[in-house]
């Protein structure tokens, strides 16, 4: 199973917001205290899914540049609880322009954002607790705060041709 490439990931990310991110992949990390923000997938025709995990500044920081805040701002507004509703959108754009890279076979349609994982439920739940696959990446972004992207999912089921 081919994974998505850090390479794909950094030019999907500087193409969208102008400005140069870096993905380099890692191996896991020890959890921070840093809050996440979990993006799901459902990937079609394979009728699977995929939950994306990232840095809540990451995201603050990528929609940010997207809606045209500077990073002090970002880092204001992302202290406030609930989060308002500028990032908010600005992150499910992120996260649903990032649908087209984060499968590399079939196609994904992004459902969802939470902040909680215990609200991935259906496939995705099942998958983030137990996934096939995990692609861990460190990401920088030009001027602005980077962190953590960890995309989980599983294996492709394959489907056989009948003669």
């Amino acid at each position: 199973m081919s994974e998505p490439t850090p390479f794909a990931l950094s030019q999907l990310f500087t193409r969208l917001i102008g400005r140069k991110v870096t993905f380099a992949q890692t191996t896991l990390a020890a959890e921070t205290k840093i809050k996440q923000v979990y993006g799901i997938y459902n990937v079609f025709p394979h009728e699977t899914a995929i939950v994306v995990k990232a840095d809540l500044p990451l995201l603050g920081s990528l929609a940010g540049v997207l809606v045209g805040l500077p990073d002090s701002a970002v880092k204001e507004r992302l202290a406030v609880s609930p989060l308002e509703e500028l990032l908010r959108d600005g992150i499910c754009e992120v996260l649903n322009i990032a649908s087209s890279v984060v499968v590399t076979e079939g196609r994904a349609v992004f459902t969802k954002m939470v902040g909680d994982p215990a609200l991935i439920d259906g496939v995705a739940g099942k998958l983030f607790k137990k996934p096939d696959h995990r692609s861990y990446f460190n990401v920088l972004v030009d001027g602005y705060q980077g962190g953590k992207f960890t995309i989980f999912d599983q294996f492709a089921p394959v489907k056989t041709i009948s003669f």
